[in-house]
């Protein structure tokens, strides 16, 4: 689902990328037993591309795009299988709200969204993520009753 924040033009370059990609694969996904698997398939002009394997269970923690240097937005396409996104909306009662992605299906977040992704099935899924600029850090956060609580600063490179 877009983010309201994000510009038209960014969303639609972003979704149209991550289709293109994600059509014209030449990397086959891997997976882990560990984790999901994660793989920069390339990297274009303010852009780059990665291609991700998940197996059942398996998800991210909350996080955004915001980066240390260069906030990111993003565009997450499933290649196959089927993904849940979590997303925190704000308010007085801060809630998650999910959103089933299906093969084809794109959502798009800026740099502020927290959102986690994770395969809630009991079959393998295939993604492809677009950021633009390139990720260099995710930062992660606690949500619980109490609202959402920054946790940790994920390190392209280093902590994936």
């Amino acid at each position: 689902m877009p983010d309201l924040t994000l510009t038209v033009l960014e969303a639609d370059r972003l979704r149209s990328l991550a289709s293109f990609y994600a059509g014209h694969l030449a990397l086959r996904p891997r997976f882990s037993k560990s984790s999901r698997w994660a793989r920069r398939v390339l990297a274009g002009p303010g852009h780059e591309a990665w291609l991700l394997g998940w197996l059942p269970g398996q998800g991210t923690e909350l996080h955004d795009h915001g980066g240390l240097d260069r906030p990111a937005a993003a565009a997450v396409t499933v290649v196959s299988g089927r993904l849940g996104e979590y997303t925190v909306r704000p308010g007085a009662f801060p809630r998650l709200e999910r959103a089933e992605l299906a093969p084809g299906e794109v959502s798009t977040v800026d740099d502020r969204t927290v959102h986690a992704m994770r395969n809630d099935s009991d079959a393998p899924a295939v993604s492809l993520h677009v950021y633009s600029p390139g990720l260099d850090a995710m930062r992660t956060y606690l949500f619980d009753e109490t609202g959402l609580a920054p946790s940790a600063v994920k390190r392209a490179g280093e902590d994936w």
